[in-house]
């Protein structure tokens, strides 16, 4: 008998089981990513303000022309990729009817992801944004600090 075999009363005969379908390298590489940057502790106070900032309206752009802290402009990096799922989703609400739903399902989205965002920068910590964060990090990784 085979380890993926069982034997039921009902059957006589062992029946195979189908093992356990193996994790793709696409999927496996996406879980071993990490949803938690570290930072140097001091980079993170320096750059708190800089960081909560950066989730209100365009004051992403503050940290991402200065580049002068790591903490800050990897939360305006976050802010910013929200603002472009934002302008997306503005556009998709001239489809009638199933771009508008869409619009509102993702603008409650884009506000669930704001407020972690907004969170996490307060709590000085430097976590990816559910769904959307891995993108920010992958589109702007030529957005490092000067120095």
């Amino acid at each position: 008998m085979s380890e993926n075999t069982t034997h039921t009363p009902e059957t006589p005969e062992p029946v195979d089981t189908p093992a356990a379908p193996e994790m793709p390298e696409v999927q496996a590489e996406v879980a071993a990513q990490p949803t938690v940057i570290e930072i140097d502790p001091n980079e993170v106070e320096k750059g708190k303000v800089l960081a909560i900032l950066s989730y209100i309206f365009i004051l992403w752009l503050i940290p991402i022309i200065q580049k002068d802290n790591e903490y800050s402009l990897f939360h305006a990096k976050q802010a910013l990729m929200i603002f472009l799922a934002s302008i997306a989703l503005g556009l998709l609400n001239v489809i009638p009817c199933i771009g508008q739903i869409a619009y509102v399902i993702g603008s409650v989205g884009l506000f669930v992801f704001w407020v972690i965002g907004l969170i996490n920068a307060i709590k000085g910590q430097a976590k990816l944004l559910p769904v959307i964060g891995k993108f920010a990090e992958q589109w702007f990784s030529g957005l490092k600090k000067n120095g």
